[in-house]
């Protein structure tokens, strides 16, 4: 079907990507860099809300202007219109680079390797060149030398309050009310940021609502970093769910970073109402020279048979539990020791 001129002229209006942080990582001669992109295009309050209540289960729920709101934004992310077979490519290195088209969901996600140039250090700049213009918007890039330190902070109920065990709660927090930070947390990562951190964050949350996370990273102090959601379609299961069962997710997630850069030290930051102690455990007693400090919010309900447990056969030092950030040391002691 042929769509008339201006209808097309509206739809490429429209259409728009978002370039989400990248991770650089060394290699021979260059730097390993993973873009990924999403293009979408936002669809109209009108045509979402309606299907957004539904999903949710709202259509009885009452909503003040600023809930309706902050409803009606964030629905629109939900179920924007992925945009399939959109080309995608990159300035590196001096030259324009193809990489592909966009999947089905809308989203393109590849490693490129960009070469070391000659005379130039540092880092490479990189970045995305419209399809439909010469434009070009500089990808966000975190570069990970081979030694260091990174925090790998859990999201949900660790740096936003989340109550991801309570379904009306979490559909209410994530879809009507603004995003609370758990006091105290910023302020502690900004200390370790300064000392030299890098940060990548990971949730259960949808990709589709990474804007709103990081806009409320940034809008809380919380350093940069690159994130790491979850892949979701609404047609394969309901949004309550993609949170459960989240251990295997995030060992899928922080252990192909471990593997790959074996020198840095990492630092797991976690909370109690999942399975972040185990999970972080697990990792602690596979890479115990790389895992250093694991910090695990208590949000009630757990015990010390539990921590003991998800903990076992780990130094006392390498692991605290906390309700209070200003416990948290400010400045992070990784020293080496014997596996």
């Amino acid at each position: 079907m042929t769509h008339p001129p201006d209808r097309q002229r509206r739809s490429r209006r429209d259409r728009r990507v978002c370039c989400f942080p990248s991770l650089g990582i060394p290699v021979d001669g260059g730097w390993q860099i993973e873009v990924h992109a999403w293009c979408y295009r936002l669809r109209a309050h009108r045509v979402v809300i309606p299907l957004v209540r539904k999903a949710l289960g709202f259509e009885r729920l009452r909503l003040s202007a600023a809930e309706k709101q902050t409803f009606a934004e964030r629905a629109r992310w939900m179920f924007a219109h992925n945009l399939s077979g959109q080309a995608i490519a990159v300035a590196a290195a001096g030259e324009i680079v193809a990489l592909g088209r966009t999947r089905p969901n809308g989203r393109f996600r590849v490693t490129i390797v960009v070469k070391a140039q000659p005379g130039r250090e540092g880092t490479p700049d990189i970045a995305w060149v419209s399809p439909q213009s010469t434009e070009a918007t500089p990808l966000e890039i975190e570069f990970l030398e081979p030694d260091g330190l990174s925090v790998i902070s859990d999201i949900d109920d660790t740096i936003r309050i989340s109550h991801v065990r309570d379904r009306a709660a979490l559909l209410r927090g994530t879809f009507v009310e603004p995003f609370r930070p758990v006091q105290g947390m910023a302020d502690v990562y900004r200390l370790w940021s300064r000392a030299g951190a890098q940060f990548h964050y990971l949730s259960a949350t949808p990709w589709q609502l990474y804007v709103p996370i990081v806009t409320f990273a940034d809008t809380h102090g919380f350093p940069k970093g690159t994130f790491h959601l979850r892949d979701f379609r609404w047609r394969d299961r309901s949004f309550f769910n993609v949170f459960t069962s989240p251990d295997r997710y995030k060992m899928r997630t922080i252990e192909p970073l471990l593997r790959r850069m074996p020198r840095r030290r990492f630092v797991l930051a976690g909370d109690s109402g999942q399975r972040d102690p185990e999970v972080f455990g697990e990792l602690a007693r596979r890479y115990p020279r790389q895992v250093r400090r694991i910090f695990i919010r208590d949000v009630g309900r757990s015990t010390a048979a539990r921590y003991a447990a998800a903990f076992a056969g780990l130094d006392r030092t390498v692991w605290r539990v906390f309700t209070d950030p200003a416990t948290l040391p400010q400045v992070l002691a990784v020293e080496d020791r014997e596996p």
